[in-house]
């Protein structure tokens, strides 16, 4: 994960660019309004042969198995991962549109005791210590966002088995660098919109040098940059559930933010707002599970109560659940993000040995790691699968699915908005 400038380019479109790092991530069932663009070239077509771009233009495959495509991928969802908010944390009264990564991603700020060249485990955090000498050359204080509004606001996630880098650092202490994350006090960072922004800003709003994060989209008949998801026309897709049952919804990672998410409704002939969505948050019931190739595909469950990665104190409704994103940085990133978790599968001695990001290379070469890394071309077939329960008195009738992923190695929160019925 590196930063980058990119050149002003156009396909299907323009294609608004910025120096920034790779980020994104969008639901994938049931299908979202963000993916709106689902239908036009190139993503009405084949998925671009390993590795897939990760931009120019903007794609978001996600795993079908209907799809026809060996490899179980479709680009159906369009441009559904680039719909978020750039540039907000626990402290802001609104979000700038522009720093999404004030904390470098890629500085190096931890270092090995001993005498190795590798940590004795990749995720840490035995042999990785933060480096003291990049802890007193930062103040966190001095990259936020714009648009602070309450600076002194305090992090409620301190647990280690709640963080997803840096787990082992002092709460609130100097060396905590990501302290100000929105995962570090869950909803209650604003967002541009509850459905996201087409490229994560408003008109008006950056590029500013270093800060872009991700803030492009490609622009289309149906959508272009700086566009608000609540106001996509509603998506039909089919899928119905009954009031009171527990339903399975699922979503994908194109780049690694750690952080954690939750899903919550919204009457479809309400305004999409935050009001409304904090109004009916759904709980998590059951495990959790990851899902490779789509539906039918390989798919493991693990209990996220006895991992504690599930959190409703000190969260935005209050009392209201959310979830740990349940993939561990790559192995090889541990310099700059330090001690992380344990990834849910057994992953290959190549995964844990791997000095930089591998990419999936198709048949012969397959993703060398299966649960944790960037996402950026190493995870394409992976899903993460849920089970939320609907409330037993919900009047039957149109709804949106919200789904909010607040990140912790960014400034950043990602929304998707889906339309389900919902039957007595």
């Amino acid at each position: 994960m590196s930063f980058r400038v990119c050149l002003i380019g156009s396909m299907v479109g323009t294609l608004a660019t910025v120096t920034r790092v790779h980020s994104h991530g969008a639901v994938t069932f049931p299908p979202p309004r963000n993916s709106i663009d689902r239908n036009v070239a190139p993503w009405n077509g084949t998925v671009p042969a390993y590795p897939i771009p990760f931009d120019s233009p903007n794609w978001c495959a996600k795993s079908d198995s209907t799809s026809g495509d060996p490899r179980n991928l479709t680009g159906s969802n369009g441009q559904a991962c680039f719909w978020f908010s750039n540039g907000c944390d626990i402290g802001s009264g609104s979000c700038d549109g522009n720093s999404g990564q004030v904390i470098p991603c890629c500085t190096p700020k931890f270092k090995l005791t001993g005498n190795g060249t590798a940590p004795p485990d990749p995720w840490g955090p035995e042999g990785i210590v933060v480096d003291e000498d990049f802890v007193k050359s930062f103040d966190r204080n001095k990259l936020r966002p714009k648009n602070l509004k309450y600076p002194e606001r305090k992090a409620t996630i301190c647990d280690p088995r709640l963080r997803t880098l840096n787990t082992h650092a002092e709460c609130g202490s100097p060396a905590d660098f990501w302290y100000n994350a929105p995962w570090r006090y869950p909803g209650i960072t604003p967002v541009i919109d509850s459905c996201g922004a087409a490229g994560g800003r408003l008109p008006g709003q950056g590029p500013a040098p270093g800060g872009g994060a991700g803030a492009t989209y490609v622009n289309t008949s149906n959508a272009k940059l700086s566009d608000v998801g609540s106001k996509l026309p509603p998506l039909m897709s089919g899928t119905v559930w009954s009031v009171g049952s527990a339903v399975e919804v699922a979503w994908t990672q194109k780049a690694w933010h750690g952080g954690g998410y939750q899903y919550r409704l919204c009457p479809a002939n309400m305004p999409l707002t935050e009001e409304c969505f904090q109004k009916m948050p759904l709980p998590f019931v059951g495990n959790a599970s990851l899902r490779w190739g789509g539906v039918g595909g390989e798919q493991m469950w693990f209990n996220t109560t006895e991992r504690g990665w599930d959190v409703s104190v000190g969260t935005v409704p209050e009392g209201s659940m959310w979830r740990k994103v349940p993939l561990p940085r790559g192995p090889w990133n541990w310099r700059a993000s330090g001690p992380s978790f344990q990834p849910v599968c057994e992953e290959s001695e190549e995964c844990r040995t791997s000095a930089k990001a591998p990419r999936c290379l198709g048949p012969d070469k397959p993703c060398t790691c299966k649960c944790s890394g960037d996402g950026i071309g190493d995870l394409p077939m992976l899903e993460m699968v849920d089970m939320v329960q609907l409330p037993a008195g919900l009047v039957p009738g149109s709804y949106v699915l919200g789904w909010r992923w607040d990140c912790e190695e960014s400034t950043q929160v990602w929304t998707s908005c889906s339309d389900v019925t919902i039957t007595a």
